[in-house]
């Protein structure tokens, strides 16, 4: 009975780790990031936590690195996710981005607001 518990267990947890995560399309612009479809907002001057945490959200995934003040200057920092979508925060408050990718933006531009040096 036990072995047939844990078959059961294992064809779930195969099941439930097949299905990926949601991706959903976005546009970065020179205020922040535009949702598509979705009417909202995020908006530079947002607090890191919800903006990373938004983010990992519309990407599927989480950041595969987060950069610290001794590689941004003083009080700004980044998260990276493996896209190279980078979004940089000023005293823990949304500044700026970048992408490698000119196609992700409103206007074709690669960056907008603060950097991260």
């Amino acid at each position: 009975m036990r072995g047939l518990a844990l078959l059961g267990l294992l064809a779930l947890s195969a099941c439930v780790s097949a299905v990926p995560p949601p991706i959903l399309p976005f546009r970065l612009d020179p205020g922040g990031i535009e949702p598509l479809g979705t009417g909202l907002r995020i908006d530079f001057g947002r607090d890191r936590a919800g903006v990373i945490e938004t983010v990992s959200r519309l990407q599927g995934a989480q950041p595969t690195s987060l950069i610290g003040p001794e590689q941004c200057g003083a009080g700004i920092s980044a998260a990276e996710w493996r896209d190279g979508l980078v979004l940089v925060f000023q005293d823990r408050a949304f500044r700026g981005w970048s992408s490698s990718d000119p196609t992700r933006s409103a206007n074709g531009q690669t960056r907008a607001g603060v950097a991260c040096s």
